[in-house]
């Protein structure tokens, strides 16, 4: 069983990608159908885990839920038709999970990381030397958030410059509230964004982990940049977390 400092050991793992960025609208309310596609996955996930001898779920939602016009209705379906109660994951504190979850992997001997989550729905953005993170964001500039914006196969390149402007703009903007430019990477002080050319491209499916090192760590003012395309650092993190 998990107890406090102890490493995580995953016994089992069930995942389905229900992409629920794509059951929602221009005015940012999840449809019926996705709120159907999101309860029966839970009741699946309370079969398979009666069937594991699993004691206590612990259940959140993210930036998909979170920034849900109408989320408060979807959070409520789910209780009413599962049972389940889940709790909705702060961006900031998403953010200091994730980080949590890289330090431990890597270790205090990584020095200073600068962890970049892309997700479907939000961006989070975080650096530190410790445990604890210096700087924890969490934008609105998820991979699918940002896709369902644009049009065309490719989109046009203006707005492909477009977007690219918007994201620098939007990250910059966030920085101005952080106060401490000494905790800031170089990279975050300077250059807010390295754009990608394929961004208009479909995110592809992100079932597991992938980490990368920039080949110019120089670049980035770090020791290293990780990306996670996943949630189950979050979950696994969760087990040694304090309190």
């Amino acid at each position: 069983d998990a107890h406090q400092g102890a490493r995580p050991l995953p016994a089992f793992s069930h995942k389905r990608e229900l992409r629920l960025s794509e059951f929602t609208d221009d005015a940012g309310h999840i449809a019926e159908s996705g709120v159907d596609a999101l309860v029966t996955f839970v009741r699946e996930c309370q079969e398979i885990a009666d069937d594991q001898g699993v004691e206590e779920l612990l259940p959140f939602a993210t930036s998909a839920i979170r920034e849900a016009a109408n989320g408060e209705y979807v959070i409520e379906q789910v209780r009413t038709r599962s049972g389940l109660d889940i709790q909705v994951l702060p961006g900031e504190d998403e953010a200091r999970l994730t980080f949590l979850a890289v330090r431990r992997w890597f270790g205090w001997s990584a020095g200073r990381l600068l962890v970049v989550d892309i997700g479907g729905g939000s961006l989070e953005l975080v650096t530190g030397t410790d445990e604890e993170p210096d700087v924890a964001m969490s934008l609105l500039l998820g991979a699918g958030r940002l896709t369902r914006t644009l049009h065309g196969d490719p989109p046009p390149s203006a707005d492909l410059k477009a977007l690219r402007k918007q994201i620098r703009s939007d990250i910059a903007r966030e920085l101005l509230h952080v106060g401490r430019d000494e905790a800031l990477p170089q990279p975050l002080r300077h250059r807010q964004h390295h754009p990608r050319k394929d961004i208009g491209q479909r995110p592809a499916q992100r079932h597991g982990r992938w980490r990368g090192r920039c080949g110019r760590r120089r670049c980035l003012g770090v020791g290293r940049a990780h990306f996670w395309f996943i949630r189950a650092a979050l979950s696994a993190s969760c087990f040694s977390a304090p309190g």
